[in-house]
């Protein structure tokens, strides 16, 4: 299911119907309380797909709060105006992160990567999992987080998931964890900068998927300076994740740029995410005709 997406993402990316979608930048509303209401539309000629995925975010500590972020993508056909279903957005949402970090993990990590280090333990860092080692064989992966009950989870979730003879290493610092690894998985909400080894790869492939504002994010200024980045959409990376992001390749020149150009500098996947991966996600989980 995951490189079945991945390679539809690529496909839709190459064919123009990405450029032939509108999207509009994500709306936000929040209440006195510091709840976020967002609402996140695409609609597509190609997939003759309407969608809205909205959500809300809830802050930590919120009495009778259930869970952080609920989610919903309602599908209405651009053909007939019908409702088409209603699906859950973190279903959408996880297929969606794994099938893209596959699509670029694979375009820009070098093919003999098998020592991956992730930092964060929850959702997302799973998804980093799912996406990497469907297109890279691993043979080590490190692991941080602040929490030691989540990280032991995940490391049990690892030790499942994973090949025969994964190598699963539970570490005691973001350093240890990202110290000479071949591909680095950011998934934390720090808006902090974290310490990252220095001892990084002049090839190093890394996917920052965490918290981030136009100012701040899990990676330094530095890093990013001196890496060539990717993002999913332009103006969507630039609004919500600062101005240095306005040299980055998009999917369409990270689809257009050979592998072999990618492979040999150290890149970084600066994801803010993008309603027309959840569009592509839904058709693909709808089965819905396109094209």
């Amino acid at each position: 299911m995951i490189v079945a997406l991945a390679e539809r993402i690529r496909a839709g990316v190459a064919s123009g119907a990405f450029d032939r979608m509108v999207v509009p930048l994500r709306g936000t509303v929040e209440d006195a309380a510091g709840t976020k209401y967002i609402s996140m539309p695409a609609v597509s000629p190609d997939y003759r797909l309407f969608i809205n995925k909205t959500a809300t975010i809830v802050p930590a500590g919120t009495p009778g709060r259930a869970a952080t972020i609920t989610a919903v993508v309602p599908m209405f056909s651009t053909v007939s105006g019908e409702l088409l279903g209603v699906l859950d957005g973190a279903t959408v949402t996880n297929l969606k992160c794994a099938a893209i970090t596959a699509l670029v993990t694979d375009a820009c990590a070098a093919p003999d990567s098998r020592l991956v280090g992730i930092i964060g333990s929850g959702v997302q860092a799973r998804q980093q999992y799912r996406g990497i080692s469907a297109v890279r064989q691993l043979e080590e992966v490190r692991i941080y987080s602040r929490s030691a009950k989540n990280v032991q989870a995940f490391a049990r979730y690892l030790e499942q998931a994973g090949p025969d003879g994964l190598r699963v290493t539970v570490c005691d610092s973001i350093e240890q964890a990202s110290r000479g690894v071949d591909i680095l998985a950011t998934t934390t909400t720090s808006t902090e900068p974290l310490p990252i080894s220095t001892e990084l790869g002049e090839r190093v492939h890394i996917n920052c998927m965490g918290a981030h504002t136009t100012e701040s994010r899990e990676l330094s200024q530095e890093l990013l300076r001196s890496s060539v980045l990717i993002v999913e959409d332009l103006p969507t990376a630039i609004a919500e994740a600062g101005e240095l992001h306005r040299n980055a390749k998009d999917l369409a020149a990270l689809v257009a740029t050979p592998v072999e150009e990618l492979r040999g500098q150290r890149t970084i996947f600066s994801s803010t995410g993008c309603a027309s991966l959840d569009l592509v996600t839904c058709a693909h989980l709808n089965s819905a005709p396109y094209g």
